[in-house]
């Protein structure tokens, strides 16, 4: 979540406030392992049904606000909800059934994340792929620990989980400061966040662009074009709603489609990457081109237009659109991403082109928000702040698709272009309306 901060406040931002960012990270981190150690030792002081209270009204508001969301985001914010109110629940209850209960949902909520770690960086071996592993492994180790009978026997599972959490992220927060505090000048937000094949590509093609951040240059608005799986199979697809929205549609007679990303700026800016040939993604074939290394290279080609690739193709399934971006920042990524054109179906996709993209064009989009400490607050407390970091995070341990470009423009859309009342007053008006309603 706060990578997406940092980004979409900006340089100046992060330049003024890397100091506090770092302090923040180390005290957060250091109240986790206070915490940690709390439950350990058999008393606990931790405000358990403080915290168990708070959680519960957060549910609740989430809850209340999912029935407005787009697509998946309404099932996210209803699952977030749910999980949230049955674990705030448990913890209110305070007894010794509803702690174990407690660990046996903290620890296979590890465990499934961990083993999705693992088997995503065998499967696709991105860069780094052996440290995910070991980070997964770990997850693995902690789930154990939390089924194992000491932490429930002393009722300590809630500030075990909670302190270990906290510790990550808080050291997670401080090494993002560090490397923040290290920004000279000319060198930008999304430089600093990027994966390092990004990073690479720009620095082997640096492109020298005036500071002028005007869009006067460009006719708005900037839309991400979504082609869906399901969309673009030849014939019916199989139904598998999570896997066809997400990684791939199989039609009846088992041809295999990831659907596609394009992103577009009028005049100059189309990023659409295809392989110059079709891949085999035939069954046999689908899990081997998954490996994001350097046999899997293909040599790739941009389109030229949208028009161009409609008309060759079909029109996409969905548009998301941005009416405030910034145009010479995204210039800037694609003058320098547009001279490698090495084509990976996990690592170097459409998918990925476009995210990264959308990503440079938002760069420093709120910094006038980043002004006020009220608005900087609003925009932290966002659901789909949550959402938008929650599907970068799974994109990056494993694959973008056209899928998750789709949840991932769409949250941070939202973020950028929020509704005109925030959350709480939606809460409110809704309520109101029920009420009447009922009269």
């Amino acid at each position: 979540m706060i990578q997406i901060v940092l980004l979409l406040f900006g340089v100046e931002f992060v330049q003024t406030k890397a100091k506090y960012l770092m302090l923040v990270g180390i005290l957060w981190g250091v109240l986790g392992v206070s915490i940690f150690i709390d439950g350990l030792d058999g008393v606990t002081y931790f405000p358990l049904r403080v915290f168990g209270t708070l959680l519960f009204v957060e549910s609740l508001v989430t809850l209340s606000i999912a029935s407005s969301g787009v697509g998946a985001q309404k099932a996210v914010l209803y699952f977030k909800g749910a999980i949230f109110c049955s674990v705030s629940i448990l913890i209110l209850f305070n007894r010794a059934y509803s702690n174990l209960l407690l660990a046996i949902v903290f620890g296979f909520a590890f465990f499934v994340i961990g083993l999705f770690i693992i088997s995503s960086a065998w499967v696709v071996r991105y860069p780094h792929w052996k440290n995910a592993m070991l980070g997964g492994i770990a997850q693995i180790i902690f789930a154990f620990f939390m089924f194992s009978p000491y932490p429930t026997h002393y009722k300590a599972t809630v500030p075990i989980f909670l302190g270990t959490l906290m510790l990550i992220s808080g050291i997670n927060t401080a090494r993002l400061a560090l490397r923040a505090r290290q920004i000279s000048e000319g060198v930008s937000i999304f430089d600093l966040l990027a994966p390092s094949n990004i990073q690479n590509d720009l620095t082997k093609h640096p492109v020298s662009l005036t500071s002028d951040s005007s869009n006067a240059d460009f006719i708005g608005p900037l839309t991400v074009h979504i082609w869906t799986p399901v969309g673009t199979a030849n014939t019916s697809p199989i139904p598998r709603p999570v896997i066809n929205r997400y990684i791939a549609a199989v039609d009846t007679d088992g041809v295999i489609s990831t659907g596609h990303a394009a992103l577009e700026l009028s005049p100059d800016i189309y990023i659409s990457l295809y392989p110059e040939s079709d891949i085999d993604r035939s069954p046999s074939e689908f899990l081997n081109i998954l490996k994001a290394t350097q046999d899997n290279n293909v040599p790739g080609v941009f389109q030229p237009d949208y028009a161009t690739e409609a008309a060759n193709w079909c029109e996409s399934d969905r548009k998301i659109y941005f009416n405030q971006y910034n145009g010479m920042a995204l210039l800037r990524y694609w003058k320098g991403y547009r001279m490698t054109t090495t084509y990976n179906l996990t690592y170097r996709n459409c998918s990925s082109s476009v995210a990264y993209a959308l990503e440079a064009s938002l760069e420093g989009v709120l910094s006038e928000q980043s002004k006020n400490w009220g608005s900087t607050l609003r925009t932290l407390f966002m659901p789909e702040l949550w959402i938008a970091a929650q599907v970068r995070k799974r994109a990056l341990s494993m694959a973008w698709t056209p899928g998750l470009v789709m949840d991932y423009a769409r949250a941070l859309r939202s973020i950028v272009h929020p509704v005109p009342e925030p959350w709480y007053q939606r809460l409110s008006i809704k309520w109101r309306e029920r009420s009447n309603s009922r009269k």
